[in-house]
């Protein structure tokens, strides 16, 4: 979990440096295909080629655009993975990232230290799953939608900031709670439900989770005094 919050903090500290900085860049010339390296800004970057199941071994930037087409992990035969290598961030700032078919964003198999995610400033990303050591962090403007069922977030955890909100499409809140909940955190402490997450049904056969402030203990404590004067005085 420290991993997570530490990879969160620093992501929203030096989002801007990202944004310029970022050894590979989306532009969306071509087409929005991000396995075609004609979409992707390459110059700063060793990386020649993206495909599927292969690390891309530099840091990923997706901004908020506007781009002639904007960026989806097309619908290819079997199931594939956007995959970066380990210690690698993908950052989307007001961008997005969708998944057409029932691919999904990851490490390598068998990784120990996968890559980070940071989605950011109203982002939203939408992969089937996550796989393989990835810490997702979302922040409080930003939303995650994953539909696929079974395991959608697979040997990996994600860490929301309050306002955040996370979506499956095929994960019942019985079925969070069971398989998910252990996997997600709040600014770094384990998520609760009813206590900094919010555990709702989507009116199907997934779930919403939404990232709530707790107040500070001191701040509660306030709370409880002025709730106790109020009653003194109408005893009064």
């Amino acid at each position: 979990m420290k991993r997570t919050f530490l990879a969160v903090v620093t992501a929203l500290l030096t989002v801007s440096a990202l944004s310029s900085h970022a050894s590979i860049v989306w532009v969306g010339t071509t087409s929005s295909d991000v396995f075609d390296e004609s979409n992707w800004d390459l110059s700063g970057s060793l990386v020649t080629t993206i495909d599927e199941n292969v690390s891309i071994e530099d840091d990923v930037f997706i901004g908020a655009g506007p781009f002639s087409n904007a960026p989806v992990i097309p619908d290819l035969a079997g199931q594939v993975r956007f995959q970066l290598a380990d210690a690698k961030m993908l950052t989307l700032d007001g961008g997005s990232l969708v998944a057409a078919g029932n691919d999904g964003v990851g490490g390598a198999p068998g990784t120990v230290n996968g890559p980070a995610i940071a989605i950011l400033g109203g982002g939203s990303f939408n992969p089937f799953f996550i796989v393989n050591g990835v810490s997702l962090t979302i922040d409080g403007a930003s939303s995650a939608t994953m539909n696929g069922g079974g395991n959608p977030i697979n040997l990996s955890t994600v860490d929301l900031a309050p306002g955040a909100t996370f979506t499956f499409g095929g994960e019942t809140p019985e079925a969070f709670t069971a398989e998910h909940l252990s996997k997600f955190s709040v600014n770094g402490a384990p998520a609760v439900i009813d206590g900094n997450i919010k555990l709702v049904s989507d009116g199907a056969i997934g779930s919403i989770v939404t990232a709530v402030a707790v107040p500070e203990p001191s701040s509660a404590v306030l709370l409880t005094l002025a709730g106790l004067g109020v009653l003194i005085r109408r005893r009064r």
